[in-house]
């Protein structure tokens, strides 16, 4: 058990809220990019890994950090832009991560993935099909850290291991696979891997994500929050997703020679084949499939829990919410209707720099404030 003051919170509990934080942020297109990156870098993939890990792994973390400190609220995550600010920013991330952009995406990234096992499959079932698993796995009101961590992650990390570690197994192993030296510099490696996960803007991810978190470990009818253990969690999952990203920017670098003049989506299919055989083609589609249900399901999750919170009509009607969250899903899975992300993306571009500096100062003023409470009380009780 991990010690909270005079409060215990269960080591399973910790773990649960880890994997589940791993496969909330750990999406289809992040087993794209990390793969082309090492075949890019080549010998130089290592420079590449920690650019990726600091903008990738450590910028979003300090979002959970942040809300973490602030006891899971965005209101005064986004204060300093006032009240107006505080509404209307964090709505404006929603429509580009929830049911107006990348959750139909997942669904359509998805369905590429499932024709591998029925390509006769229409669209329209595969994406009704989709959002009635979303449904079922968010209906209840019951904490989706609980569910993804337990139903969702187990497919998603065994699938992961199977085909990252048989990928690398062969890579070690074989003298077919060479890494190739590098054309690039260890430091436009380094810039490649840091803008890379700079351009995954998961910070804004882990502002909603990190609520999620922060509420799968507040007690019931209290205001404390378990700090030790809701970090550890959170720190346990991004440690897992740094260690992805670093095995897959490897794997591109091991088998450059064979997948640099392919496509990003097409790399670890190939790698797979090479490593595993032709079987490895049905594990990538299920790898994939459950890696983006996994993301629907989380962003849709909270951004059921924000609407019904923020707007006025939807106050307390969860599952009205929800169903209309899956119905514009849906419209917009089968249209590709994009015209929303297209117009929203610029404008969250110009905002990330700002949110970022909002996690540190967030984070910095709630270290200040706590210090000096401490200070106060540790006076109070010396004058006693």
């Amino acid at each position: 058990m991990l010690n909270q003051g005079t409060a215990t919170v269960p080591t399973w509990k910790v773990f649960i809220a880890g994997f589940a934080a791993f496969a909330m942020f750990f999406g289809s297109g992040n087993l794209v990019f990390p793969l082309k990156m090492g075949s890019d870098t080549q010998s130089n993939w290592i420079f590449s890994a920690v650019g990726l890990s600091i903008t990738g792994v450590v910028v979003p973390l300090l979002g959970l950090v942040a809300l973490t400190f602030l006891k899971g609220s965005q209101d005064a995550f986004f204060r300093w832009f006032g009240k107006k600010g505080a509404w209307i920013l964090p709505f404006l991330i929603l429509l580009l991560i929830g049911p107006f952009g990348v959750v139909p995406r997942c669904i359509t990234v998805g369905y590429g993935a499932w024709q591998s096992f029925a390509p006769s499959t229409p669209l329209w079932l595969f994406a009704l099909s989709c959002i009635g698993v979303i449904l079922l796995a968010t209906i209840s009101d019951r904490k989706i850290v609980d569910i993804i961590g337990k139903y969702f992650t187990p497919f998603k990390l065994g699938a992961l291991a199977l085909v990252i570690g048989g990928s690398l197994y062969f890579a070690v192993t074989s003298t077919d696979v060479l890494i190739t030296t590098s054309q690039t510099t260890p430091l436009n490696a380094f810039k490649a891997g840091f803008f890379e996960g700079y351009n995954t803007m998961d910070l804004m991810a882990a502002i909603f994500f990190g609520v999620s978190l922060v509420y799968y470990f507040k007690p019931e009818n209290s205001d404390k929050i378990p700090y030790k253990s809701t970090l550890l969690a959170m720190s346990l999952g991004m440690f897992l997703l740094m260690l992805v990203y670093i095995a897959l920017v490897y794997l591109g670098a091991a088998y450059s020679s064979q997948v640099s003049h392919l496509p990003g989506p097409q790399i670890l299919p190939n790698i797979a084949r090479i490593a595993l055989g032709e079987a490895s083609d049905y594990l990538i589609s299920f790898t994939l499939v459950v890696s983006c249900l996994t993301t629907a399901v989380a962003l849709t999750s909270v951004s059921v829990d924000f609407l019904k919170n923020k707007i006025k009509p939807l106050n307390g009607r969860r599952t009205t919410t929800l169903l209309i969250c899956l119905a514009v899903t849906y419209v917009i899975a089968l249209t590709d209707f994009t015209g929303i992300m297209a117009f929203m993306a610029p404008i969250l571009e110009f905002f990330y720099p700002v949110i970022i500096v909002l996690a540190i100062v967030n984070i910095i003023v709630s270290l200040v404030k706590n210090y000096k409470q401490n200070s106060r009380e540790k006076n109070q009780k010396e004058a006693a």
